[in-house]
């Protein structure tokens, strides 16, 4: 099931940043804790006024609530289009916590990953003015965002994973040939029972390399 963790709730509060007691941001709305105003009113079931103190404990509880409860959703319903990965996940709810969606961003889904990436340090400016905060902001979402997950560290690992194949003659060396094809100039010959690395199997010839040399060898005299 889809959720934050907490690499997306730490970004968000090192960006927010933590008020116990209500105040009113730079639009006159009420806000306290971590960005929480009266929009998450469904989520926390106070009324965000004057005279409002709350404690670290219960800030956190309505961050994480709004997370996962409202924001998350505005990225998941990309889901099947992005099939995103955690740390997409995680960029894309901090996104939405501060600017309300990621609709704008994708261009309700039409946006390939790449544009979406770069767009994102698009979103640094409040009423056309840069902020420095914003900047940063973005930056760290932005990498979060293009950060591999483990999984698919793993899957690119074992992607690229090298793959040999034991010489299987009777008598004579492997020979390696120059294209696929028994009349093919030889470049040269492997002992029997050495190992090659294989480079591109296939049903007839394969092409292997075998020290500094690289061409094709028959398939049948290949141990996979």
């Amino acid at each position: 099931m889809a959720h934050v963790t907490n690499k997306c709730i730490k970004l968000v509060k090192k960006f927010e940043g933590l008020y116990k007691k209500a105040y009113r941001d730079e639009v006159g709305v009420w806000t306290i804790g971590y960005g929480i105003t009266n929009a998450d009113k469904s989520i926390t079931g106070a009324t965000i006024k004057a005279g409002l103190v709350i404690s670290e404990k219960t800030a956190d509880n309505w961050l994480e609530r709004s997370l996962n409860s409202k924001y998350l959703q505005k990225v998941m319903k990309y889901d099947k289009k992005y099939n995103w990965n955690q740390n997409e996940i995680d960029a894309l709810v901090s996104f939405a916590y501060n600017i309300g969606s990621i609709d704008g961003l994708t261009a309700n889904g039409t946006r390939s990953r790449a544009t979406i990436a770069a767009k994102i340090l698009e979103y640094n400016k409040a009423a056309g003015k840069v902020y420095r905060g914003l900047t940063r902001r973005r930056k760290a979402e932005r990498k979060l965002f293009l950060t591999a997950t483990k999984a698919k560290k793993k899957a690119k690992k074992k992607a690229v994973k090298k793959v040999y194949a034991k010489v299987n003659t009777k008598h004579d060396p492997l020979t390696i040939r120059k294209s696929a094809s028994s009349t093919a100039a030889v470049l040269g010959r492997v002992p029997k029972k050495s190992k090659v690395k294989v480079i591109k199997k296939g049903s007839t010839w394969t092409k292997v390399k075998y020290k500094s040399v690289t061409g094709y060898s028959a398939t049948k005299y290949l141990k996979f």
